[in-house]
C-alpha cells in the first residue's frame, strides 16, 4: 500500500466522472440519500452508514449510478468509498413498485490501526466490489422512497453487509435557456471560502481551513480551477499548498449545479518541533471534491463542497468549505 496513489485514485473515480459527463442527454435521472445500518463482518460488529447516489437510466431495464458510501465507524475500520454501479431493474411505472440489482468496482479509503491502538492509525486505500438489490416505491411528482441492501467486499481488509433506508428525485431535464443561465463557455469566478479540515484519524482532530479559488469554464459541464488551500494546523503539524482540479457539471435546478472534480494537490507539510527544528516535506497527491454552487444573481455565487486528500503517508484528510465569488 505504499505504492504511488496519484494515479491509482484519479482512476478510482474514472468511471463516475465519465458517468456524470455522458449524462447530459434527455434519459431519466435521479438523486438519492440513503442511511441505515451496517455490519463489519472482520471485527463483528455493528454502526451507521449512509449513501449518496446519482443514476443515469440507459433504457427500460438498465442505469448506471455513480455512489459515495460512508459505511461507518466499526472498531479499527473507519471507511468510506466510491463506486459505480451498473443496474438491472424491473421498468419504472409512474406510480407504484420497481425493483433492481446493481453490482460494481468499490475504491474505498480505511481509517485502521497499525499496532491495535487508537494512536497509532493507517490510512489504507484499495480496490474492492460491491453488490446491490433495492426495491422502490414510485410517488406522484418524480419521488421515490427505497430500501437497499449493500454487501460489500475488500479482499482482505473487513467485508460488510448494510441495509439503508431513503428517498430519491428524478430530475428534470432543464431547457437550454436556463441552463446556459447557471454557466456557459467564458466565465470566470474566484472564489473566497472557509470551514474546517479534520485529519482522517480515530480522533478526527479539526482545524480551521481556508481557500482561494480561480475557476474557468470550458463548457456547461466541464470547468477547470487552480486553488490556494490551507488545510490549518493540528498539534505541531500544518499543511497548505496549491491545487488543480478539472470538474464535471450538472445543473440540478434553475439555480443550481451539482459538480465533481479532481486533480494534483502539491503541497507542503511542515513539522514545528522548536522554533530551531522545523521538519517541511513537500508531496504531490490527489484532491477529490464533491459541490453543489447557487446562483444568487447574474454575477453572484455561493459554493459548499467536500474534499479528500488521499496521501500516501497515512494522513487523509477532509476539507469541508462553504464560500461565495464573483463572475468576471
Amino acid at each position: 500500500m505504499r505504492r504511488s496513489l496519484l494515479p491509482v485514485s484519479l482512476l478510482s473515480t474514472a468511471i463516475p466522472l465519465s458517468l456524470l459527463f455522458a449524462c447530459t442527454g434527455a434519459a431519466a435521472q435521479d438523486a438519492s440519500l440513503l442511511a441505515g445500518g451496517l455490519r463489519n463482518l472482520d471485527v463483528g460488529e455493528s454502526s451507521f452508514a449512509a449513501e449518496l447516489g446519482y443514476a443515469y437510466r440507459i433504457n427500460r431495464y438498465s442505469s448506471l449510478s455513480a455512489e459515495y458510501l460512508n459505511e461507518g465507524h466499526p472498531d479499527k475500520h473507519h471507511r468510506d468509498g466510491l463506486t459505480s454501479q451498473y443496474w438491472l431493474h424491473s421498468a419504472v411505472p409512474q406510480q407504484g413498485l420497481s425493483f433492481g440489482a446493481g453490482f460494481g468496482p468499490y475504491y474505498f479509503f480505511d481509517t485502521t490501526t497499525g499496532s491495535g491502538s487508537a494512536t497509532d492509525y493507517r490510512n489504507l486505500h484499495g480496490w474492492g466490489s460491491i453488490l446491490s438489490i433495492n426495491a422502490k416505491w414510485h410517488l406522484e411528482e418524480r419521488t421515490y422512497l427505497e430500501v437497499r441492501a449493500n454487501r460489500v467486499r475488500t479482499h482482505g481488509y473487513g467485508d460488510s453487509n448494510s441495509l439503508l433506508f431513503g428517498v430519491g428525485y428524478e430530475l428534470r431535464n432543464l431547457p437550454q435557456s436556463v441552463v446556459q443561465r447557471n454557466e456557459k463557455a467564458g466565465d470566470r469566478y474566484v472564489m473566497l471560502m472557509g470551514g474546517q479540515a479534520i485529519v482522517n484519524s480515530f480522533e478526527s482532530e479539526r482545524a480551521r481551513a481556508y481557500a482561494i479559488e480561480y475557476r474557468d469554464t470550458i463548457s456547461r459541464n466541464i470547468e477547470w480551477s487552480a486553488q490556494w488551500l490551507s488545510e490549518g494546523k493540528v498539534g505541531l503539524v500544518e499543511r497548505r499548498g496549491a491545487a488543480a482540479q478539472l470538474w464535471l457539471l450538472r445543473p440540478f435546478t434553475e439555480r443550481t449545479v451539482l459538480e465533481i472534480g479532481g486533480g494534483p494537490y502539491l503541497m507542503r507539510d511542515r513539522v514545528n518541533r522548536s522554533d530551531a527544528n522545523e521538519d517541511s516535506k513537500f508531496h504531490l497527491v490527489p484532491l477529490l471534491s464533491i459541490g453543489m454552487r447557487w446562483r444568487l444573481g447574474p454575477d453572484t455565487r455561493v459554493q459548499l463542497s467536500w474534499s479528500r486528500v488521499v496521501t500516501g503517508y497515512h494522513r487523509d484528510s477532509d476539507v469541508l468549505l462553504l464560500g461565495a465569488g464573483l463572475r468576471f
